[in-house]
Formats: structure tokens, C-alpha cells, sequence
């Protein structure tokens, strides 16, 4: 409606989710183009405020955009509500008509009175905040103050019992299997299950 191209297209590329592969700034660039177009000529009979949108919306499957469910339904509430009102008035502007209720929610919306009631709104959960703010710092640094603090844990202690053990099952499984003398081999097999079980 402000015919600000750019900003019309980057909103737009925000609504779209990008598939893999997706090119949301040759996106932007195409759908700069087609405003721009509408612009020029932003009459119903030749270019309609509902093909602009339905235009830009179809550049999503040729650089794999995906839009929400609800903008396609808004697109064809609006391909519909041109149509009607072009029947009911022939010439009637969209363009023309939105812009008047464009301008009224602009002024609702950022209007320096709604900003302050919302911040107003807000005002008891932003005290709340403050108060606890300087107890969850000091709690915070006290975490922090512990945990530098406490001993680091050596991730190999209790390792070389591991591996002790194994290396008792390893050589005694050797033994027997060469057929040595059993008391060469079963004690072997005893100190590696004794360090084993130990471990648990």
C-alpha cells in the first residue's frame, strides 16, 4: 500500500519458511519486481492488488519457499473480495479502500498512547524482575565460585585397573590356550575377575 517494494518483499520472505535449496534473496528480488510492476500500473483491469500477492506468493515454488496455510487462504479471501466488489462497483479500488484502513492500524498500533498502556501492562512482571535481579546474580556467582572451585575429576582415574585386568584375562586366555600348566593360567584368570568385580 506505502509502495515501499523492498520492505514488502522482505516481509514476505520473513513469512516463508526456506526449503532445502531454497533462495529467499532471489526471492526478495523477484517479488521487488512485480511491486514495482504494480505500481506502475495498479489498476483492477490490469494488474489487481490480488494478483500482485497471488504473483509474489507463486515465486515460492520457483525458489522453494514455503508459505503458511493461512497466507493462501488470505490470498484467496482477497482474489474473492475483488471479484465481489468489482461486480457490486465496477472500477471499485482495493488498493485505494486499504489504504485508508491500512493508515488507521498503523496509527493504532504505534500510536504513543497504546505503547505506553502496553508498557504499563508490563510494568509489575519488569519490577518483579529488578528485585530478583540482584539475588539470582549473586546466586549465579556463588554457582559459578563453587564450581571453579571444586577439584576437577581426572576422566583416566581408575583406568590403569582396567586395563590391568584385562591384560590378567588376555594372558591367561593365551596360556590355556597354548595348554600351559593351569596354576600359570587360573591365577591369571583370578586377579583379572577380582580387579574386574572390584571395579563395580
Amino acid at each position: 500500500m506505502t509502495g515501499d517494494s523492498e520492505n514488502a518483499a522482505r516481509y514476505l520472505a520473513l513469512v516463508a519458511q526456506p526449503l532445502r535449496g531454497g533462495d529467499p534473496a532471489g526471492f526478495r528480488r523477484e517479488v521487488e519486481e512485480i511491486c514495482r510492476r504494480w505500481a506502475r500500473a495498479s489498476s483492477f483491469r490490469e494488474f489487481s492488488l490480488a494478483q500482485l500477492i497471488l504473483n509474489s506468493v507463486a515465486q515460492g515454488v520457483r525458489f522453494r519457499m514455503y508459505f503458511p496455510v493461512e497466507l493462501v487462504l488470505m490470498v484467496k479471501a482477497l482474489v474473492t473480495f475483488e471479484g465481489v466488489g468489482q461486480m457490486l462497483k465496477p472500477g471499485f479500488d482495493v488498493a485505494a479502500v486499504s489504504q485508508r484502513h491500512v493508515n488507521q492500524i498503523f496509527l493504532e498500533q504505534f500510536s504513543p498512547l497504546r505503547i505506553a498502556k502496553e508498557g504499563l501492562r508490563g510494568a509489575p512482571e519488569l519490577v518483579d524482575a529488578l528485585t530478583k535481579a540482584p539475588m539470582l546474580l549473586s546466586e549465579g556467582l556463588r554457582w559459578i565460585e563453587a564450581t571453579t572451585r571444586r577439584p576437577q575429576e581426572n576422566p583416566l582415574a581408575g583406568l590403569h585397573g582396567a586395563i590391568f585386568a584385562g591384560a590378567c584375562l588376555i594372558a591367561g586366555a593365551i596360556l590355556a590356550a597354548f595348554k600351559a600348566a593351569w596354576y600359570l593360567w587360573a591365577p591369571l584368570f583370578a586377579l583379572g575377575a577380582l580387579l574386574a568385580l572390584r571395579r563395580r
